[in-house]
């Protein structure tokens, strides 16, 4: 029925030698990609679920997650979708690519897909899955926006600019609560920042919203 909840597309590995796993992966490849990465360690749950908290589950038909790792975000997005929602997932590594998609299987309607790409060529990600112009309803990051080569980050907010529906929401994940406040400020007209205190270590989330010009 329209508006059900997916079945659960939670699969693979689990328990706490699977989780140990991923957070050691995680922090390798922090220190390998610093400046590509927002955390030292995955999100906790209170952070996940911060950065999900201004979308409209029950109405939003398309969400995209930039820099998933090892899915602490997409697994709080997959366990809220609704039917009918596509839920577009983009992972760089190879490594934790693999982790996604041993954790996580398509709902029986294929609203799911785990992409390999990197967001400096986000727009043509999106054209390639099929996403038309101003059909973006949510975008969320668990990417270093702020520290990324230029290249990324005209990338994203390009990506944004050209898919964003009216009203739409880019969440992005932060270590270092408020210090990147002017730099989202210039890109966008409204910004708000959640605290997220319990957190290791204590971060929060930069929700924004109507992308400028550049």
């Amino acid at each position: 029925m329209a508006g059900d909840k997916t079945t659960s597309p939670i699969a693979g590995e689990s328990g706490e030698r699977a989780r140990m796993g991923h957070h050691l992966l995680f922090m390798r490849k922090f220190f390998q990609h610093r400046r590509k990465i927002a955390s030292i360690w995955p999100s906790s749950g209170f952070m996940a679920r911060a950065c999900i908290s201004k979308i409209d589950f029950n109405q939003a038909k398309l969400i995209v997650e930039l820099g998933a790792g090892t899915g602490a975000i997409t697994q709080e997005i997959i366990q809220r979708l609704r039917r009918g929602t596509r839920f577009i997932c983009i992972e760089r590594d190879a490594d934790f690519l693999r982790v996604l998609r041993t954790r996580f299987k398509a709902p029986i309607d294929g609203g799911v897909s785990i992409v390999q790409g990197d967001v400096k060529s986000l727009t043509e990600i999106l054209q390639n899955a099929d996403v038309a112009e101003k059909q973006v309803d949510a975008f969320v990051s668990g990417l270093g926006t702020p520290s990324l080569p230029d290249e990324a980050i005209d990338g994203i907010f390009n990506a944004l600019r050209w898919g964003a529906r009216p009203g739409a929401v880019f969440s992005n994940i932060t270590e270092v609560p408020w210090y990147y406040w002017n730099f989202y400020r210039r890109h966008f007209a409204k910004v708000d920042f959640q605290l997220v205190p319990l957190n290791i270590p204590p971060g929060g989330v930069y929700h924004c919203w109507q992308p400028l010009a550049p």
